[in-house]
C-alpha cells in the first residue's frame, strides 16, 4: 500500500451562522486546505463529503457534497458522500485514505460541512434524535428532542455511570469542561471563546442533572478539509503528517456481551496497524460531546486505566503541560461540535500540533497522536467510531 500523508488542512470557524449556506462554510475550509497543500482544485482527484443532518435541517438530500462542491471547481470528479452522525468526517477521512493507500488516486479530498442550527430549534433538535435507532430509541426525560439534544439524556446518565463506578465527582467534570473551555479562549476557530473556571461551569445552567450547559458540547454550524496523498514532493515535505493508521468499527453483535465496544475496537486495531501503543502518544483528541464521553473515550482509546479518571482530572494529566495532553483545541465542549465536520476539525488541530504551528495552543514537540470520534447509538452502545494514528513526518 502507499505511503498516505496529511498535505493540507483547512478549517472555517465553528459557532452559529444563520446567515451562511453550506457551500459558504465549505468554500473557506476548502480555500485554506489547498493552499495549505500548495494544490488547486483540478489537483483533487476525488471528494469525500461528510455531513449529518443537511437533509433534515436545510432539505439538501441526496447530492450534498456534488452541491457544495460544484460553485468551488469540485465537479466532474467522483464526490462521495458520507454520513455517520457524528463520525462521519472520522468516515470520510477512512475512506479518503483507503482510496490514495490503494492506489486508486493519489491526492483526495475530505470534506466535512454542518449546518446545524435553525431559526426553529426544535427543527434542530428533532433532527439530532435521528443519531438513534428511530424504532427502539432509548429512555429521556420531558423536552428531549424539543428543548434539548435527547443525546444530553444519555450523557447525563453515562456520568451518572462515572460517578457510581468508577469515583468521578462532579468537580472531576467541571475541572476538564474548564480545562477545554480555556483552551478555546486560545482557539480563534473555536464556538466558545469566552473560557470558564470549574466553578462557573458548575454554577451554569443544568441542562439535565447533573450535566450544566457547559459540560456538553455546542449546537454548531461549521466546516472542515483535509487534503490527503501519496504524491512524493508531499511524502517528502516536512510539512506533512504521516497517517500511520486509519480504522473503524461499530457496536458489537447483541450476543457478544463481553466484546469491545466501538471506541475500542477501533483503538485496539488502529494500534496494531500503526505498530504502536496510546503509551507512545504525545496528544489526543477524542469524542466529548459531552465530558462524561470524554472522560469515557480516555480508557477506551486506551489513555488512561478504568478507575484513574478522577485523578487524572484533578492532577491535570491531559491539559497542556500534564502527560497526556486531550483535546488542546477545546474539543467538542470549547471549539464546538458541527456534526458532519467535528472528525476533520480534530485533525486539522492535530495536524497544526504536529507541525509546530498551533500558536498559543502549542503543546511540547509532539511527535503521535492519536483522533477518534463516534456517532449515534444502537441499543444503548455508541454505533460507530473511528480512529486515525498520525505521526510527524
Amino acid at each position: 500500500m502507499s505511503k498516505v500523508v496529511v498535505s493540507g488542512v483547512g478549517m472555517s470557524p465553528f459557532g452559529k451562522f444563520l446567515d451562511k449556506s453550506m457551500k459558504d462554510l465549505g468554500r473557506v475550509a476548502v480555500d485554506a486546505a489547498l493552499a495549505d497543500a500548495g494544490i488547486g482544485v483540478k489537483d483533487v482527484q476525488a471528494m469525500f463529503f461528510s455531513n449529518a443532518l443537511a437533509g433534515l435541517i436545510t432539505g439538501q438530500e441526496c447530492i450534498r457534497g456534488e452541491v457544495v462542491g460544484y460553485p468551488m471547481g469540485l465537479a466532474g470528479i467522483p464526490i462521495h458522500n458520507v454520513e455517520n452522525a457524528c463520525a462521519s468526517g472520522g468516515n470520510a477521512l477512512h475512506l479518503a485514505w483507503m482510496a490514495v493507500a490503494s492506489g486508486m488516486y493519489d491526492t483526495v479530498l475530505a470534506l466535512g460541512v454542518e449546518k446545524a442550527n435553525h431559526e426553529d430549534r426544535q427543527r434542530t433538535f428533532s433532527a439530532y434524535a435521528a443519531g438513534m435507532d428511530v424504532e427502539q430509541g432509548f429512555a429521556t426525560g420531558d423536552g428531549a428532542g424539543q428543548e434539548r439534544s435527547p443525546f444530553v439524556d444519555r450523557q447525563a446518565r453515562l456520568a451518572a455511570t462515572l460517578f457510581e463506578e468508577r469515583g468521578v465527582t462532579m468537580e472531576g467534570l467541571a475541572r476538564v469542561a474548564s480545562r477545554s473551555l480555556e483552551s478555546a479562549r486560545l482557539n480563534p476557530f473555536a464556538h466558545r471563546r469566552f473560557g470558564g473556571s470549574p466553578e462557573d461551569v458548575l454554577s451554569a445552567r443544568v441542562v439535565v442533572e447533573p450535566l450544566t450547559v457547559l459540560m456538553s458540547s455546542p449546537v454548531s454550524d461549521g466546516a472542515a478539509a483535509v487534503v490527503v496523498t501519496s504524491r512524493p514532493e508531499a511524502v517528502a515535505s516536512g510539512r506533512s503528517v504521516d497517517i500511520l493508521a486509519s480504522r473503524m468499527a461499530t457496536r458489537p453483535p447483541a450476543d457478544r456481551p463481553d466484546a469491545p465496544n466501538a471506541v475500542e475496537a477501533s483503538a485496539h486495531a488502529a494500534y496494531e496497524q500503526a505498530g504502536i501503543g496510546p503509551g507512545d502518544m504525545d496528544l489526543a483528541e477524542v469524542h466529548d460531546a459531552s465530558v462524561a464521553y470524554e472522560l469515557m473515550a480516555w480508557t477506551d482509546v486506551g489513555l488512561c486505566k478504568p478507575g484513574e479518571e478522577q485523578r487524572w482530572a484533578m492532577e491535570g494529566v491531559t491539559e497542556a503541560g500534564g502527560a497526556m495532553p486531550v483535546n488542546r483545541s477545546g474539543g467538542l465542549v470549547g471549539r464546538g461540535h458541527a456534526l458532519g465536520a467535528s472528525g476533520l476539525a480534530q485533525i486539522h488541530d492535530v495536524v497544526r500540533q504536529l507541525r509546530g504551528e498551533a500558536g498559543d495552543l502549542q503543546v511540547a514537540d509532539p511527535r503521535r497522536a492519536v483522533v477518534q470520534i463516534g456517532g449515534g447509538v444502537v441499543d444503548w452502545l455508541t454505533a460507530v467510531s473511528s480512529v486515525h494514528v498520525l505521526a510527524k513526518g
